[in-house]
């Protein structure tokens, strides 16, 4: 179940991380010593759920990243062509590690986090990591740097959750 990346699905991504970047950097824009980082927590929260889960091949969790990146395709084609009128096409992607044992546990282990704790979350971060899934879904499936960076992350998330098998 592996969707190719789209450059509307690239617009998409990208959208999401500059709309919260921005939104980030006006709040801050007038703090002279250190910027509050925290705030930026859940999006990143979410684009590590929306990389492990772009890393899954099946399941229920495959399924469900399959479709976002499915969605992200033709929503972003959908804005591209309306508002440039540029037709999309398949960009560079890259073939993200397969999760081990281990490294699938730990993902589950991170879902299932998500999940006990989404009811206490505000709204405000349900809303970043929901959509933070999203970018990381579709970014971390790109040749670019985000993909390099899910290149690194699944790898870690492997070795940490082999560990985490092997000393139980």
């Amino acid at each position: 179940m592996n969707v190719a990346l789209t450059a509307g699905g690239l617009l998409v991504g990208l959208v999401i991380l500059a709309w919260y970047g921005v939104r980030w950097w006006h709040a801050n824009k007038n703090k002279k010593q250190s910027k509050d980082w925290k705030a930026l927590g859940p999006l990143g929260y979410g684009v590590l759920l929306g990389i492990l889960g772009a890393a899954v091949t099946g399941g229920i969790l495959g399924w469900v990243f399959t479709r976002v990146r499915s969605a992200s395709n033709a929503t972003g084609e959908k804005v591209l062509g309306s508002a440039t009128g540029a037709n999309g096409h398949a960009v560079a992607s890259t073939q993200l590690p397969p999760l081990t044992v281990g490294g699938a546990i730990l993902t589950v282990l991170v879902f299932v986090a998500a999940i006990a704790l989404w009811k206490r979350w505000d709204k405000a971060e349900q809303k970043m990591i929901g959509a933070g899934a999203v970018s990381g879904a579709t970014l971390g499936t790109s040749a670019g740097v985000a993909g390099s960076g899910a290149l690194a992350l699944v790898p870690l998330i492997n070795s940490i959750g082999d560990s985490l098998v092997t000393s139980i």
